[in-house]
């Protein structure tokens, strides 16, 4: 039998985490959803998130060697790529080695990392834009990741905590961020700020059908301009390539896209970046996170020989 050399990839969110076997032509197979409250309301979500994986690879691993296990986390992770700094989403992984704590359990290398960075290296390879210097990927579902690659290589910072756009603050309001801090972008621009819009403005309305049904409202013409003042922020800074943008809201039914690009233009200064901006849409796969993953993995595994 030939066995396949692949990265166990594994993209983690607050309702689900998908766990999928990529090879090195970056095809995913045996991918699999779980519920993720069935780990952390558990009481040990180290020892039970090592138990799925475990499972899953007695389930589904024989005729693959696995290099190695890659996770993706809706956390601010440190510099080191060891530890999850926040981790509200999936509670039970803050501030522990969590690197070392499932090579305890598991017999494969891990690394772990910002789940935007590796929605970010699955749209550079996708659209050739390896060796393009700065490259700024914007996500926005639940709250907002963002990632930053420059000449094909992630840019972390100091501490590992570049590119949280979803934090610049927004002066005169009291919105608690899950960060701590109050007045974040995030809390006007993501999914709960959406939800809290239908729930305050539009309760008839489920929140998939917002944007069909009432698109043209100034609520969401306002949620939708503070998306683009996040994005613009960057631009001006960076002045990058390419910047990506994607996730859960973006695509979302009759989403405005043309009237954020239109914000996203007006909020960059001109005449430059403003009148050669690329800004590309990130279309919302759902293998795209665990692929990434494996990306990312691939570049420090060699190949056998």
């Amino acid at each position: 039998m030939c066995v396949k050399e692949c990265v166990l990839g594994m993209d983690i969110g607050g309702t689900n985490f998908r766990m999928g076997l990529v090879d090195r032509s970056l095809r995913a197979e045996q991918v699999m959803v779980y519920p993720s409250q069935s780990v952390y309301d558990t009481g040990n979500t180290v020892d039970k998130f090592a138990l799925y994986i475990r499972n899953y690879i007695e389930k589904y691993g024989a005729g693959y060697d696995i290099l190695s296990i890659a996770i993706g986390c809706p956390s601010v992770v440190d510099g080191e790529r060891r530890r999850l700094f926040s981790s509200t989403n999936f509670p039970g992984l803050e501030n522990i080695d969590l690197v070392g704590e499932l090579e305890k359990r598991l017999p494969y290398p891990v690394m772990i990392d910002h789940d935007a960075y590796y929605l970010l290296a699955y749209d550079i390879r996708k659209h050739g834009l390896t060796d393009k210097g700065a490259v700024i990927g914007c996500y926005f579902g639940t709250g907002l990741g963002s990632a930053m690659y420059i000449d094909g290589r992630p840019y972390i910072g100091r501490n590992g905590t570049a590119c949280e756009l979803g934090h610049l603050p927004i002066p005169f309001n009291d919105y608690l961020c899950s960060c701590g801090n109050r007045g974040c972008i995030e809390m006007f621009s993501c999914g709960k700020a959406l939800e809290r819009i239908g729930q305050e403005r539009y309760p008839d309305t489920f929140i998939g059908e917002l944007f069909t049904r009432h698109g043209d409202s100034e609520p969401l013409r306002q949620f939708v301009e503070y998306m683009s003042i996040a994005v613009a922020a960057a631009v001006n800074i960076i002045d990058p390539h390419c910047v990506f943008v994607g996730g859960g809201i973006p695509s979302m039914k009759n989403f405005p896209w043309q009237y954020f690009l239109e914000k996203v233009i007006s909020h960059t200064r001109k005449p430059y970046p403003a009148e050669n901006l690329d800004i590309r849409f990130s279309e919302n796969s759902s293998e795209k996170g665990i692929i990434g993953a494996a990306i990312r993995a691939f570049e420090y595994i060699p190949h056998k020989t």
